[in-house]
């Protein structure tokens, strides 16, 4: 992927510094985004931008200024398979961990990292423009809201108490009595048997990721991120958004988007036209700790790069800014 020297200049947008170093970052996860868009081309596999990186593709043409990661989304059946061949069909250097684990159960969506951490190899600077950091490409999955607004009660109540379960049961406290309550509630009601001598908690993440996909494209007519709609966030999107793909320019690439890309930006964000400074998910720059990491490896000696930011920065203004072009 080929990126004029310009783009890597440290540039204001928006009113808002975004160093050379980000641009770098920002170079290193498009090359990640198309390793896996070719996975999902050779198997026919659809992918759209989500969250923010949707957000800059149709407002900004490329990364909202103060944004530092990609974000992407698949339905559900096209989520299951990426994931089955994924491993195998990347580059040998990604690292995917686990969706979710004892340690973090509510990760319920897959990252592709192109590396385990800091990696001053020759061979991978060259590939993603001298970023030493390892990028990581969020993928989250649609489920299917069930047609009848009964049924869709129902199966929130059940996920959001198999949630609860996966969310409060640890291996030192599933054998208490208020647990094995829990437990023997949800075997009933899903009509399942979990093997009380193992642990539980690794038993309802899956359960709970089955009682997300209970219904079907066939059936429904909105999808939603299901970890956030049963615990009460009223993202739904029209099916149609995601029937199809449209492209959309993306920095010095182009993206996909949902073909109804208006309208899914505006279920997320209402009047996205007007944009102001916000933080996401996680700490801005997200590879501060990388860096950190790095710093303690060099020592005494300072490091040939570094990122500086002042929180502030992202402060939400009490009034929008102006639109910004």
């Amino acid at each position: 992927m080929h990126f004029p020297d310009s783009f890597f200049e440290d540039e204001v947008r928006c009113g808002f510094y975004v160093p050379g170093l980000m641009k770098r970052a920002w170079a290193a996860q498009l090359e990640a985004l198309a390793d896996i868009a070719a996975v999902c081309d050779q198997h026919q596999i659809r992918w759209f931008a989500d969250r923010g990186t949707l957000l800059g593709a149709v407002r900004h043409g490329g990364y909202i200024p103060w944004d530092d990661d990609l974000d992407i989304c698949m339905l559900r059946d096209d989520y299951i398979r990426f994931n089955q061949i994924a491993a195998e069909a990347l580059p040998k250097s990604y690292f995917i961990p686990p969706p979710a684990t004892k340690r973090s159960p509510d990760r319920l969506h897959t990252t592709i990292w192109n590396a385990r951490g800091v990696c001053l190899d020759q061979e991978h600077l060259d590939r993603y423009h001298g970023f030493p950091f390892a990028v990581g490409i969020d993928i989250f999955v649609l489920d299917y809201i069930a047609p009848d607004p009964e049924e869709e009660e129902l199966r929130t109540g059940l996920a959001q108490l198999v949630h609860n379960a996966a969310m409060t049961i640890e291996d030192d406290n599933q054998n208490t009595q208020e647990k094995q309550e829990l437990v023997s509630m949800i075997e009933e009601l899903l009509c399942v048997e979990l093997d009380r001598t193992a642990s539980l908690k690794e038993q309802l993440i899956p359960l709970l990721e089955h009682v997300f996909s209970l219904y079907t494209a066939q059936e429904a007519t909105e999808v939603a991120y299901m970890p956030n709609w049963i615990l009460g966030n009223t993202w739904k999107f029209p099916l149609d958004c995601y029937r199809d793909t449209a492209l959309l320019p993306f920095e010095t690439v182009q993206i996909q988007v949902p073909v109804l890309y208006d309208t899914a930006a505006r279920v997320q964000f209402g009047n996205y036209e007007i944009p102001f400074r916000a933080g996401g998910g996680h700490n801005y720059p997200y590879f501060r700790p990388q860096e950190e990491l790095l710093a303690k490896a060099f020592g005494d000696r300072p490091l040939p790069f570094q990122y500086r930011f002042s929180a502030a920065d992202l402060r939400k203004p009490q009034v929008p800014s102006k639109k910004c072009e």
